[in-house]
């Protein structure tokens, strides 16, 4: 269920967010602006990284362990695959009342894997704020604003750790919800990884024909394949980790294709008339 907007908790004094990224540094940006007095710094893998994002947030560091030093609040922004590393690296660093989040898009291995190196003083979330563009020089203070954000708590959740990460993304302007890992990985995997692998699949049935009609695309073909320009590496990871939901989607998918298909060999009006009706009311209702 969808929670108010809050004030969860007191403002946050100390930040640290681990990759800075569209999502890491749109966070950023989004503390800096809205809470001025907290000290935010950004954590980079590289040097390279660390040089791009110093050209746009110049808090930034390569030491994972003076990044987590001090913060009240960690928030990983890294893909899910490096996570388990990157928090047994800053474990040793963290102070007793230091609370983790993340921001991964599957939940599942993930929270199991940072409770069992972190324990209660974590909690997973993930802000339902996306774009096909990636990188620092993507970030935007605002992307947050209205975006829901789902928190993941288990029985490990220590009260205290939800609180404070309920009040980092409500602080940002997010609209909050809660779901266990296992059902936010289910109802994910169908409204944002499904979209996903569907936009590609359409830009790959386009193109493999090699006429060069997507060089006619107008408006049509641009929203509905804009989200395959997403990063390939992140989403292979993703669609990898959270393959059970995917794949039921893609056959779930795969029967309404079919159903389609059998109206137009048809010549079914009134079939395919229906079919795309409830399309439309459903896409109609989102706010």
């Amino acid at each position: 269920m969808p929670l108010h907007q809050q004030n969860f908790s007191r403002p946050l004094s100390t930040v640290a967010i681990f990759g800075p990224g569209l999502i890491g540094g749109s966070l950023a940006l989004a503390l800096q602006d809205r809470q001025p007095d907290c000290r935010v710094s950004l954590w980079a893998r590289s040097a390279a990284s660390a040089a791009r994002t110093a050209a746009v947030f110049p808090q930034v560091t390569c030491d994972a362990a003076e990044a987590a030093a001090g913060a009240d609040l960690c928030v990983f922004c890294t893909p899910i695959g490096a996570m388990p590393a990157l928090a047994r690296e800053i474990v040793p660093h963290l102070s007793a009342q230091a609370v983790v989040t993340d921001a991964g898009s599957v939940k599942g291995g993930v929270v199991a894997a940072l409770e069992e190196i972190l324990g209660g003083r974590f909690v997973g979330s993930h802000p339902m704020a996306g774009s096909e563009k990636s990188g620092i020089e993507a970030a935007r203070a605002d992307l947050f604003e209205g975006a829901t954000c789902i928190l993941t708590p288990t029985a490990r959740t220590d009260g205290g750790t939800l609180t404070s990460v309920q009040g980092l993304w409500s602080s940002v302007g997010g609209r909050l919800v809660e779901m266990s890992p296992a059902a936010h990985d289910l109802a994910v995997g169908r409204v944002s990884h499904l979209p996903h692998a569907i936009a590609s699949i359409l830009v790959d049935a386009i193109a493999r024909h090699g006429d060069g009609a997507e060089a006619l695309a107008g408006g049509g073909y641009r929203d509905s394949t804009r989200i395959a320009a997403g990063p390939p590496g992140m989403w292979s990871e993703i669609f990898l980790e959270n393959k059970a939901a995917l794949l039921s989607g893609l056959e779930e998918f795969s029967a309404s294709l079919e159903e389609l298909k059998t109206f137009i060999l048809s010549n079914d009006a009134p079939a395919l008339e229906s079919f795309l009706s409830h399309a439309k009311r459903v896409r109609d209702t989102l706010s």
